[in-house]
């Protein structure tokens, strides 16, 4: 699978986050990516899933299982995309000095369509020695995350043992865009809410 072919059929897809606002149309949430990737799976006769994580919304997880392996990778991309505000035909692919343009090019169709053609050679190969690999393609990184919440309850929840990841992945490799640079941990947030007692009083320099 040529990635630069499977990088253009994704941009052609729209899968606008409404990013929380009460929106609808044919360009909105990530349905027709989950169905074409469904399509690619099943071509390549891969073990699957599509899970519904809330309307219009799903998971779609894949598996490559080695032999005798002990370890498994986890690569994770997402189909969502942020809104089109500026671009004047962001859904066509384009390409132009070398670069493909089109809204999702970067945030993260093109690190899917890579992990994509790596899995499909890896399956087609089947390398000797070869980890297990998982290839989740996750909703909605670009709001709320709804898609890798889901995703870790697979491994976490004894309710949903049996899915098609049986235990936590030994490495995890997320496609977001980096310029390259391999990043290990990300910033968060932390508040606290902080009650004392004592006596009221007033001060003044």
């Amino acid at each position: 699978m040529d990635p630069v072919d499977l990088l253009k059929d994704l941009v052609a897809i729209p899968s606008v986050n409404p990013m929380g606002r009460d929106l609808s149309g044919p360009e909105f949430l990530e349905g027709r990516v989950s169905d074409y990737l469904e399509g690619v799976f099943k071509k390549l006769g891969v073990k699957y899933q599509r899970i519904e994580v809330a309307p219009g919304r799903a998971n779609v997880i894949a598996r490559f299982d080695s032999p005798n392996a002990k370890t498994t990778v986890l690569l994770d991309a997402h189909q969502d995309t942020v809104p089109t505000d500026g671009f004047s035909d962001p859904f066509n692919p384009v390409i132009r000095d070398g670069k493909l343009f089109g809204r999702g090019s970067c945030d993260v169709k093109g690190g899917m369509a890579a992990m994509l053609s790596a899995f499909a050679r890896l399956v087609r190969e089947k390398p000797a020695g070869a980890a297990n690999v998982i290839l989740s393609c996750t909703c909605d990184e670009e709001s709320t995350s709804l898609g890798v919440n889901d995703l870790t309850t697979l491994w976490t929840d004894p309710k949903r043992a049996g899915s098609i990841i049986d235990r936590q992945p030994d490495v995890s490799i997320v496609a977001e865009p980096t310029q390259l640079d391999v990043v290990v941990a990300h910033r968060g947030a932390t508040r606290w809410k902080i009650r004392t007692t004592g006596r009221a009083c007033h001060s003044s320099a």
